[in-house]
């Protein structure tokens, strides 16, 4: 993160630190209720309090005093408008944030998930620690398994096979976006890497997508980061492989078993990826930010 990043995010955090502001805010969202997202009269109108409204929500006779408060969330969190004050992008998604984390009932740390293993059939496993979700599968050596930030509320709402539907769905949404070279987390500018210790026969290539702002991260195989590119479905179709019909976020429906890599130029960086399926190979060669140079089919 910049140096100018963190100034304004210790900002944004100081002026929360005053319970009158933090009660101005939650002024707005005590009477927050979905509404039609094509009626933007009626959203205004629900999320618009006047200077008195916002006044008897913190139990303040002090005008100076509340002026004050109200005064240093203008324009971060709140913004005024003719018919009276709206919580600003910033002050919706502090709420949002609050409800995707809000104490739940006891989530264990593990636990069992109804749905099998894409590649051995076994059950899989889910964990769930420091808000990070990860579905695994114990006894299998070829199964990727995923580890991703997960809100508690996506887990209160679901239970069996909907959870790692859930985590992998909203993991190839984000990894999607990040490909288009938009942060999924914080809007910024993303960065896309290949390693090259992963490109040897041990190991499955995988792609690593990083926001250059804030702290978003993630590392996934190298098919998974892949799949939104035209020509690599393309390819996957001549192969044969499956694609699934139930989300455009979930490019197979099953493990795909053989995929290796190779650095095939190294001034300048190229990568080869090897797809083998049904006796049939796909070879795909990408540059260091995955770039795709070639793809075809034998």
């Amino acid at each position: 993160m910049t140096n100018s990043g963190g100034a304004a995010s210790e900002e944004a955090f100081a002026l929360l630190g005053h319970e009158i502001r933090l009660a101005i805010l939650r002024a707005f969202f005590e009477r927050y209720a979905p509404v039609d997202p094509d009626s933007r009269s009626e959203m205004r109108e629900r999320r618009t309090l006047s200077y008195a409204e916002l006044m008897a929500a913190t139990d303040m006779e002090d005008s100076g005093k509340f002026n004050y408060h109200l005064g240093k969330l203008r324009g971060v969190y709140v913004e005024e408008i003719e018919e009276g004050y709206v919580p600003t992008a910033s002050a919706i998604a502090l709420y949002e944030a609050v409800i995707a984390n809000r104490p739940t009932e006891s989530i264990p740390s593990g636990f069992d998930i109804d749905e099998s293993c894409p590649n051995c059939g076994s059950g899989l496993r889910g964990k769930y620690e420091q808000e990070f979700l990860t579905v695994e599968c114990p006894p299998c050596e070829l199964f990727w398994g995923a580890t991703y930030r997960f809100p508690k509320n996506g887990l209160a709402v679901r239970e069996g096979e909907g959870v790692y539907k859930a985590l992998y769905d909203r993991m190839m949404h984000h990894v999607g976006l990040a490909r288009t070279g938009q942060c999924p987390s914080c809007a910024g500018l993303t960065s896309v890497t290949v390693p090259r210790e992963r490109l040897d026969e041990d190991s499955t290539p995988t792609a690593e997508l990083t926001c250059e702002t804030c702290s978003w991260f993630i590392t996934v195989d190298i098919v998974s980061a892949l799949q939104f590119e035209p020509q690599v479905t393309k390819a996957l179709l001549e192969l044969g492989v499956p694609l699934s019909k139930s989300s455009s976020m979930r490019a197979t429906e099953q493990v795909l078993p053989d995929v290796t890599g190779w650095v095939s130029s190294d001034d300048p960086f190229y990568a080869t990826i090897s797809i083998t399926y049904d006796d049939a190979v796909a070879e795909i060669t990408v540059s260091d930010e995955l770039k795709i140079c070639s793809a075809t089919v034998e």
